[in-house]
């Protein structure tokens, strides 16, 4: 049996499970060997493509067993990113982040500091060597796939696993977090782009409710 969470619970399993993709995609070249397609897809997003792709999630509660879905778009760029959902949209521009509730056509804007960011690269590129460890790794014909595993007993995951194509286009991630939730995503439609120039602007609708953090 399917259960449906609150469109809070929905934004904050999209946003990890968005998070865990920037952090192999970005940095996972510090633990593997060079010519690898972890490093390839770093250097075609740090040169400034964008990842596109359509995308499936699957949140299981390990204690409850409850299970919710979620589904929709994201665009990952070095520092920024973009998240589309029917309820929600999310923007990270590398300084602001904005956040779309469609339902209540409320907007949610807050300075983006990386500092607090539990997640932020600048805090993972120095500490990602010493905590993940690739404990296997298996390489065929078309596609390659990394299991990664935390020694750090204070590190949000235990284990990552993400699957890329030949084609440097990430298929599926899962990952367990340090409570033996599961999160299972699958991705489609991926491609790289160019970035347009309001790929990283949330246009705000008419009359939407503007809860500005900044200033709180």
């Amino acid at each position: 049996m399917i259960f449906k969470r609150s469109s809070v619970d929905y934004y904050c399993a999209s946003r990890c499970c968005f998070l865990i993709l920037m952090i192999m995609l970005f940095w996972g070249g510090s633990l593997l060997a060079q010519e690898n397609y972890l490093s390839l897809i770093q250097d075609k997003i740090r040169y400034g493509e964008i990842l596109s792709a359509q995308f499936n999630h699957e949140f299981t509660d390990a204690y409850t067993q409850e299970i919710s879905q979620n589904e929709g778009s994201i665009w990952i760029g070095w520092q920024q990113y973009r998240i589309e959902t029917a309820g929600q949209i999310i923007v990270v521009d590398g300084t602001l982040s904005k956040v779309l509730d469609r339902s209540r056509n409320r907007v949610i804007i807050s300075e983006y500091d990386s500092e607090l960011d539990d997640f932020a690269p600048s805090k993972i590129i120095g500490g990602l060597g010493n905590t993940y460890q690739v404990v296997d790794t298996k390489k065929r014909l078309n596609f390659q796939e990394y299991n990664l595993q935390s020694s750090d007993p204070f590190s949000t995951f235990e284990q990552i696993s993400i699957r890329i194509d030949s084609e440097l286009k990430p298929s599926s991630l899962t990952a367990l977090d340090m409570g033996a939730n599961r999160m299972q995503t699958s991705f489609s439609e991926v491609e790289y782009i160019s970035v347009s120039v309001n790929l990283f602007e949330l246009i705000i609708p008419e009359n939407a409710e503007i809860v500005d953090m900044r200033y709180e």
